[in-house]
């Protein structure tokens, strides 16, 4: 199975909120067959979950989930597409769809489980003691809201940061894109990703057809490579 996915694994590298709700993302690192990675527009305060925005919805409950099918290489660009016909690009389909807001949202990635807990504060209820969050995008507000959270902001959940460049905040912008670099370590990637000027935004839907399609990672320093 290798290595558990760890924060800094996958980035979300676009998103829609108008017309036809879609997002994608970057595997920062080869992802085994089998793999689940679940994704959630719910808001967190203070390292909770708001339960009834996507997560315990009774009707299609989430998450999002995906599943590899195959060895998923690092680099390869995954998309996510609402509409009539809800689906990945590739891999297998579960779970809840979401319905981005352009009054401002979130999407987190993250593997285990996110956990109805009534202990917490109604309506934050979602339990992260199972989960291991890989990465979070907030978009169309002012940022990231450790003060207060909401429908439309969001607390940086447990595990994740501004400062690793897995917290991420890119704007105002209700439909956007990154458009810096795709080739470089892992560690660069996610500071370009990190910085809102990488990033092409509109009020008006993007044609998906603009994004990333793929990334090309290079090994950390050090590694040897083998050339025979």
């Amino acid at each position: 199975m290798g290595t558990p996915l760890q924060a800094g694994d996958v980035a979300v590298i676009a998103y829609n909120t108008d017309s036809i709700d879609s997002f994608a993302w970057v595997a920062l690192r080869d992802i085994p067959p089998n793999t689940l990675i679940h994704f959630t527009n719910s808001s967190v305060s203070n390292g909770w979950f708001r339960w009834g925005d996507h997560l315990g919805r009774t009707a299609g409950p989430g998450p999002l989930t995906w599943t590899s099918t195959n060895l998923l290489q690092a680099g390869s660009v995954v998309s996510w597409v609402a509409g009539t016909q809800k689906c990945w690009s590739v891999g297998i389909l579960s779970g809840g769809g979401m319905t981005l807001s352009a009054e401002g949202d979130q999407i987190f990635a993250y593997t285990g489980t996110i956990a109805y807990n009534a202990a917490g504060a109604s309506p934050w209820l979602g339990d992260v003691t199972n989960a291991v969050m890989l990465f979070g995008l907030n978009f169309a507000n002012n940022g990231w809201d450790n003060v207060n959270g909401g429908v439309n902001t969001s607390f940086i959940p447990p595990g994740l940061s501004v400062g690793a460049h897995t917290a991420v905040h890119v704007g105002n912008g209700d439909n956007g894109y990154y458009c810096g670099s795709r080739m470089g370590r892992v560690s660069y990637l996610l500071h370009a990703i990190a910085l809102s000027g990488n990033w092409i935004s509109s009020n008006d839907f993007i044609n998906p057809a603009a994004w990333p399609l793929s990334f090309v990672i290079k090994p950390p320093r050090g590694t040897l490579i083998s050339v025979e």
